[in-house]
């Protein structure tokens, strides 16, 4: 402290006491990899509902064949083609989406389906697992806007701790270059970082390990 007051006013325990308080800040802050993790876990319940609804559809694609010609459409003109190939995507709003417009067919020609086997059963469950997949969706969607909004947040604030720790290291160049390497690497950041990777490795157990990544 004495040597970098001594260098500029700027050097002061309020100055120590700011870094601090940044440095907590950073430490409270929402990890986007948090969020990361939970859409992840929703993408798979999505998968597993429609691989669900793809079982169904199989069945039911089935009966609009059996029906065809005793239907307000054709069997090709029921939207099973389009719903395949949204599933196929991967789009769970299209998903979504298309099965509805498929049900409304099927609801449509209800009483011949029937006739060919078609169980109320069915088009619940097909009714039912695609109200749950718009649910996870909107969750899905709702939990990718927050992880990006974390993530402009956490990058504004974590800028502002590295702006602190980039002048601290400058300075810190600026009084120990060229008289005394063991301090100037106190505020190299290559040297800094080598040294923390180095106490991680040292201290591994298992799989753990520390791993510091840099860049404003």
């Amino acid at each position: 402290m004495t040597d970098f007051a001594g260098l500029s006013d700027l050097f002061t325990e309020a100055y120590v006491v700011s870094l601090e308080t940044k440095t907590n800040e950073c430490n409270q802050l929402i990890l986007s990899d948090v969020l990361t993790q939970e859409i992840k876990t929703i993408t798979r319940q999505i998968a597993d509902k429609v691989d669900l609804l793809r079982l169904d559809l199989n069945k039911l694609d089935l009966y609009l064949k059996m029906a065809d010609g005793q239907m307000t459409v054709g069997a090709d003109s029921t939207g099973m083609k389009q719903a395949r190939a949204v599933i196929n995507n991967g789009n769970s709003e299209g998903v979504v989406k298309q099965i509805r417009s498929l049900l409304v067919v099927v609801n449509n020609n209800l009483t011949v389906l029937q006739t060919k086997g078609l169980k109320p059963a069915l088009v619940a469950d097909i009714k039912k697992l695609t109200d749950e997949i718009e649910t996870l969706g909107n969750d899905q969607n709702f939990k990718t806007t927050e992880r990006n909004r974390h993530t402009d947040a956490n990058s504004g604030i974590y800028n502002e701790l590295w702006d602190l720790i980039n002048f601290i290291c400058e300075t810190g160049k600026a009084l120990y270059k060229g008289v005394n390497a063991t301090k100037l690497n106190d505020y190299t950041l290559v040297a800094i970082l080598k040294r923390i990777n180095a106490e991680g490795s040292g201290s591994k157990t298992g799989s753990n390990s520390t791993t510091v990544t840099t860049g404003k």
